[in-house]
C-alpha cells in the first residue's frame, strides 16, 4: 500500500482514506473516483472550467508514445532517477499526461511507490487504468502532498514550481526534468510552418532557482520513422503546435503519409540542498 501522502487542498492538513474517501481532521472531504483516482483540484484553482490537454490530444499522445517513439526518452530517464532511488522511494510524476512515463519508471522500479498528478482530468481518467499508482487531478503549483515527501519528481514537457517542488521533495531529492533540444522535430516543423528556429535552450537551467543543483545533463535522440497519416496526425495534436498551426499546414499535414525526422531531448537532474 502507498504511504498516505495527500495533504488537504483547502486547508493542508493530512488526507487520511477511509471508506472510499479522502478526510482531513477540519471534515473536508474528496470522494475517490471509480477509476480509482482523486479529484484534489479546487474550482477557485482553476482557470478554465476544463483545464489541462483535452481528450483528443490525450488519446493522439496515448497512441503515439504507445507505439513507443519516445521510449529512448522513457528509458533515460529510468536509468538517471533509479541511481538515487532506494526500496520504498517516493517518486512523483508532475504533469503526468495519460501516464506513460509513471508507468515506464513504475514498471522498472516495483521497490519504489509512484504517483502521478495532471491538471487535466482527462489525462487522469486514462492513466488511471495502472491501479499500482495513485493518481490525483491537482495542479503542480498547488501540489497536494505533505511537506518533504519525495525522494525524486519528474517532469516531462511539464509545468514546473520550483516553491511547490522544494516543499514536497526531501532533502537531498532529484528532480528530473526533460524539454526539448534545441533541434527538437525540425522536420516536422518544416512542414508546419514557414521559418522555423531552433528552440531556445536557455531557459531549461532556469526553471529551478539556487535551491537546486545541477548534477546531471543528458542528451536524448529518439529517430522517428513514421509512415501513416495517424502517426503524423498524432504527434501534432499531442503537442501545442495543433492550436497554432495555420490551415494550411493543417492541410498538409493530413495529406502526409510519411515523415522522417529525430525528436532531441536534454534530460537534466537537479539536485535539492540538504537542510
Amino acid at each position: 500500500m502507498h504511504p498516505s501522502l495527500y495533504s488537504c487542498p483547502v486547508c493542508s492538513d493530512p488526507l487520511n482514506l477511509k471508506d472510499n474517501s479522502w478526510h482531513c481532521d477540519n471534515g473536508h472531504q474528496f470522494d475517490v473516483h471509480k477509476k480509482g483516482y482523486v479529484n484534489l483540484l479546487l474550482s477557485n484553482h482553476k482557470r478554465s472550467k476544463n483545464p489541462g490537454d483535452d481528450a483528443l490530444m490525450i488519446e493522439s499522445r496515448r497512441r503515439f508514445l504507445h507505439a513507443g517513439h519516445y521510449q529512448p526518452l522513457a528509458e533515460q530517464i529510468s536509468t538517471k532517477v533509479a541511481e538515487f532511488l532506494s526500496p520504498e522511494s517516493c517518486v512523483l510524476d508532475a504533469g503526468c499526461g495519460e501516464g506513460y512515463y509513471t508507468d515506464y519508471l513504475a514498471a522498472n522500479q516495483p521497490k519504489s511507490y509512484f504517483y502521478g498528478l495532471d491538471i487535466s482530468k482527462p489525462a487522469i481518467n486514462a492513466a488511471a487504468r495502472n491501479k499500482a499508482i495513485q493518481w490525483c487531478v491537482a495542479s503542480s503549483t498547488r501540489a497536494p502532498y505533505l511537506e518533504q515527501q519525495f525522494d525524486a519528481i519528474i517532469s516531462v514537457f511539464s509545468r514546473i514550481d520550483a516553491d511547490s517542488f522544494h516543499r514536497i521533495m526531501k532533502p537531498e531529492g532529484v528532480v528530473a526534468i526533460a524539454a526539448p533540444d534545441h533541434d527538437h522535430l525540425t522536420e516536422l516543423r518544416r512542414q508546419l510552418y514557414a521559418q522555423v528556429s531552433a528552440y531556445d535552450t536557455s531557459k531549461h537551467l532556469s526553471y529551478l532557482d539556487d535551491r537546486f543543483t545541477l548534477v546531471d545533463e543528458t542528451r536524448v535522440e529518439a529517430p522517428l520513422s513514421l509512415e501513416t497519416n495517424q502517426a503524423i496526425t498524432d504527434l501534432v495534436r499531442m503537442t501545442p503546435h495543433q492550436h497554432k498551426i495555420s490551415s494550411d499546414a493543417k492541410s498538409r499535414i493530413e495529406s502526409l503519409d510519411q515523415l522522417n525526422d529525430t525528436a532531441c531531448f536534454k534530460l537534466y537532474l537537479f539536485k535539492k540542498g540538504s537542510e
